[in-house]
């Protein structure tokens, strides 16, 4: 098994339960700047969040959502795919439609550990640029540090906060 299949696992068990960034598709590189949507589909029986380039190649799954952790607060599986898919389709709309200049970090917003999306190397977590909610026990410091190993991107540190580039997240899912 290759490292970087392995890093990318490890993505896998840190972010929600499961979001394997899998190889497959090595005929295709298609840079990440072609990302026309994201969707949310069902995949062996999973909810999963996909990219969708221009051309209409769909990636590997980005996120599987398979914990029922959030059920009870009524987020199940199903509402968290379409909704972090509809906050990745925001995302991109506002940003021009392309994720240059997109970066992951984490936070906390309502006394949750979260994931989001911003647009520069200073900005935090709050509720206009939340992604998902970790689950209890992921480490976000590590979750950033796997997704920059598995991109091959130095992770951004700007006043003690981590940043990785979701343009080169994207990408890694086409290869």
């Amino acid at each position: 098994m290759s490292m970087k299949r392995i890093l990318r696992l490890t993505v896998a068990s840190l972010v929600a339960t499961q979001v394997p960034f899998l190889t497959a598709q090595s005929s295709f590189a298609q840079s990440a700047s072609a990302v026309a949507s994201f969707q949310c589909k069902v995949v062996d029986n999973s909810y999963v969040t996909v990219a969708v380039s221009k051309n209409g190649t769909v990636s590997n799954p980005m996120i599987a959502w398979t914990t029922e952790e959030f059920s009870s607060a009524g987020f199940p599986p199903e509402q968290r795919c379409k909704d972090v898919t509809n906050r990745l389709n925001n995302v991109l709309s506002q940003n021009g439609g392309t994720l240059n200049s997109v970066y992951l970090t984490t936070g906390r917003v309502n006394r949750q550990t979260v994931l989001c999306a911003v647009n520069n190397t200073t900005s935090g977590c709050n509720e206009n640029n939340l992604l998902f909610t970790l689950k209890q026990g992921n480490q976000p410091n590590k979750l950033l540090t796997t997704l920059s190993a598995a991109t091959g991107s130095p992770i951004q540190e700007s006043g003690g906060q981590d940043y990785v580039p979701l343009q080169q997240v994207i990408q890694g899912l086409f290869k």
